[in-house]
């Protein structure tokens, strides 16, 4: 008696598990379209970015600045018949051979550049500053340049995404269509495009971020469509679990569904990763933060003397005083191309703080921290916390890494830690007083998230083209996995209608 139970509970237990696996088997099939549309569009644009990285135009690094004559005496800044308006930034610096004051003025694109040594206006200077920066990061000093132009808002060839404002286009007479933007005022990169990428970049974010949709129907529709394929995927996980336990996994069964299992098995497992990482990244992601704009000068400080080996004086207000923020010259100019973009969670160590002089060339210690914190309050200048807050720790982060990646654009750059509960760290550059990000212990969390689920840099030691070709790898698998899911559904249907055609028929 006691082994018929046994045998009653057991085909019980089989019944329900069969009963289970035939609800769990109807679902699949009514998500499998959604579902393998989805895991196809968005497998396909995975493998796409690593293909667009490896094929975007190569950056050269740009020659460190050369340091200002030792026996230079500028003319000052008072001096300049500049134009009426506010100043927004004035740099002593070298122009090619010779000493030159950039002068950046409210509303308008293109810098003035004077004549250190004498004051005169250098007339298109600024263009001619973005055409040899352009060469330079480009390495093309033969090719003629098509046109040059100031670009002071973002739009569909030159998307926010690049941050900065105002910037130049120089765009290369060549087959492949290069164009560079570049900014003279940081003399630095925004973007460097060509044919290729400009060909390639559109589809990705027509059909991985959505670009052409608002930010409420992105999350939603986003959500929508990844939570029907992340169920299938579950669904497809249960089942082969189920018959695993009911023993009904036969090597008789037709070759492309056994594939198609075994494929779902290994693969199924990472496209999860992928898909949960992706809405975590979509929900979590914090708002960007608006941010004021930056200051003018409101004080000019003069300029009587210049220390040996400075490469750029920038004119920087503090505590209502005029001094001046010291760019030394160096050998080596870092972190301004993408060399280091990948370079996502490397410890970055931060440099030291710059020097700060006054008219006289003297160092103003303890300028850095000030003028640091007085950045981060002009700001957020409705922020009651940031105003109160005491500042933990200034450090000058001069290379892209960990947190603060090549996405930012902006170096050097302060990294500003708040004495607050959600240890926020803000990153504005000091020369030119403009917000960069902020992130605190919630973005950290998401980031890493993000880094190492969705973009898999776990594997980072492997090094950046090995772990871009196995991310690539179980994308395309997810999708080759997702079309054969299609083609057994087609094929079922078209079983289940001849079955129906032979009954109808007699």
């Amino acid at each position: 008696m006691k082994r018929e139970e046994v045998d009653l509970a057991a085909q019980s237990t089989q019944r329900s598990k069969g009963s289970r696996l035939g609800w769990l088997n109807r679902w699949h099939k009514k998500l499998a379209w959604v579902a393998g549309i989805a895991v196809i569009f968005w497998g396909l644009t995975g493998v796409l970015h690593p293909i667009m990285s490896a094929l975007s135009p190569k950056v050269q690094p740009l020659p460190a600045p050369a340091a200002l004559p030792a026996d230079l005496h500028p003319v000052t800044l008072h001096s300049l018949q500049l134009p009426a308006g506010q100043i927004q930034s004035a740099r002593l610096r070298m122009l090619g051979e010779q000493p030159a004051w950039r002068i950046g003025l409210q509303g308008q694109a293109s810098g003035l550049w004077y004549d250190a040594q004498n004051g005169k206006l250098l007339v298109n200077a600024d263009a001619a500053e973005a055409e040899r920066l352009a060469r330079a990061l480009v390495g093309d000093m033969q090719s003629p340049i098509a046109r040059i132009t100031p670009i002071t808002e973002f739009s569909r060839s030159y998307p926010a995404i690049n941050k900065m404002l105002p910037v130049w286009r120089v765009e290369f007479a060549r087959d492949d269509g290069m164009v560079a933007f570049v900014d003279t005022e940081g003399r630095r990169l925004a973007s460097l495009s060509d044919q290729t990428k400009r060909s390639l970049m559109p589809v990705f974010s027509l059909l991985h971020t959505w670009s052409w949709a608002s930010e409420p129907v992105k999350k939603v529709g986003i959500t929508l469509v990844l939570g029907i394929a992340l169920l299938s995927m579950l669904g497809g996980l249960w089942m082969y679990w189920l018959r695993y336990r009911m023993g009904t996994l036969r090597s008789e069964q037709p070759r492309l569904r056994r594939l198609h299992r075994a494929l779902g098995l290994g693969a199924g497992v990472a496209g999860l990763v992928i898909t949960v990482s992706g809405l975590t990244h979509l929900w979590l992601q914090a708002a960007p933060f608006q941010a004021a704009k930056a200051q003018p000068l409101a004080q000019l400080p003069d300029l009587h003397h210049i220390p040996p080996g400075v490469a750029v004086l920038t004119a920087v207000n503090v505590a209502g005083k005029g001094y001046w923020l010291v760019e030394h010259a160096k050998k080596e100019l870092q972190g301004n191309t993408p060399v280091s973009a990948h370079q996502h969670h490397a410890s970055i160590a931060p440099s030291q703080l710059p020097d700060y002089l006054d008219a006289h060339g003297q160092p103003q210690p303890g300028l850095a921290q000030i003028h640091a914190m007085q950045l981060v309050r002009q700001l957020a200048p409705h922020d009651a916390t940031v105003q109160n807050a005491s500042v933990s720790k200034v450090s000058l982060i001069s290379q892209f890494g960990g947190e603060y990646g090549f996405f930012q654009k902006r170096l050097p750059v302060y990294r500003v830690d708040l004495a607050l509960p959600d240890q926020p760290s803000w990153y504005v550059e000091p020369a030119t007083g403009t917000f960069s990000t902020r992130v605190d212990n919630a973005d950290r969390f998401e980031g890493y998230l993000f880094a190492n689920l969705h973009k898999w840099h776990w594997l980072d030691g492997l090094g950046k083209t090995s772990r871009d070709v196995i991310l690539a790898g179980f994308a395309a698998v997810n999708v080759l996995l997702a079309v054969m899911g299609l083609c057994l559904l087609r094929r079922a249907k078209g079983r289940a209608g001849g079955r129906a055609g032979g009954r109808a028929s007699r």
